[in-house]
């Protein structure tokens, strides 16, 4: 792994098999994966005792969840170099995934873990996933629901300063195009929703150099900065540009 790799776990909501499903993952694995050298994928299949009309866990059965997540993962790291990429939980159950060049008695690890929680039930197996579909087409997320993971991810860092979601304030979006068409396209459209322009320009990147630097007065509450940024997120993908992000400041006064 490369020493640029940094742990980057978050979590999305979504439906698995029509069922409500909270999925949680190592984004910054999809920089680096596949990995060569772990080729086979394990799952963890535990049975919740008491779930909710929902299928999600209640009460303290979400603590013995993360002591039983802890002790796989520190198991299966120990025993089989195995690398933890991701969990799930719908249905009344939670899945543990792990990626590992080595499945020798993979099994019989599991099997050293779960003894020490008697009263669930589980299941485990492993496939070949050389190119970690897995990973890739079932754990992570789809674009939009990325852009919302990394939404969060800035307004809980404004929070953590004292930051006020109820003012608006001034917010700043880059975008970047192929040509210079499209840039003038994306901007006739977004013109009319109060965006002003700061700055045209070129960047160093040679599939969409020309950008596009706007900004509008926003509140920083997550409904509304959805609602700004997937606008032009969507607005974007739909002329293959690249929304590239949002910031702003701490308005806490």
């Amino acid at each position: 792994m490369s020493n640029a790799y940094q742990p980057d776990w978050d979590l999305y909501t979504c439906h698995i098999d029509d069922h409500p499903a909270i999925i949680g993952l190592d984004l910054d694995l999809r920089r680096f994966a596949p990995l060569n050298s772990k080729p086979h994928a394990i799952y963890v299949s535990v049975y919740l005792n008491t779930p909710r009309a929902d299928g999600f866990p209640q009460g303290d059965e979400f603590q013995v969840l993360g002591e039983i997540e802890d002790s796989l993962v520190k198991g299966l790291e120990t025993q089989l170099n195995a690398h933890f990429v991701g969990r799930t939980i719908s249905n009344g159950v939670r899945d543990f995934y792990f990626y590992t060049g080595d499945t020798t008695l993979y099994d019989k690890h599991i099997a050293d873990v779960m003894i020490n929680f008697p009263e669930y039930q589980y299941d485990c197996g492993v496939k070949d996933d050389r190119t970690w579909e897995l990973y890739f087409d079932f754990l992570l997320p789809d674009k939009v629901e990325f852009q919302r993971i990394q939404n969060r991810k800035v307004l809980r860092t404004l929070k953590q300063h004292g930051d006020i979601e109820e003012k608006a304030r001034h917010i700043d979006h880059w975008i970047y195009f192929a040509t210079e068409e499209h840039r003038e396209l994306y901007w006739q459209k977004i013109s009319k929703e109060g965006f002003v322009v700061q700055q045209r320009g070129m960047s160093g990147n040679e599939e969409r150099p020309y950008s596009l630097h706007v900004s509008r007065h926003d509140r920083t509450d997550e409904a509304s900065i959805n609602a700004v940024v997937l606008l032009l997120f969507e607005l974007a993908q739909a002329i293959n540009a690249d929304y590239n992000g949002w910031e702003t400041v701490v308005v806490n006064s």
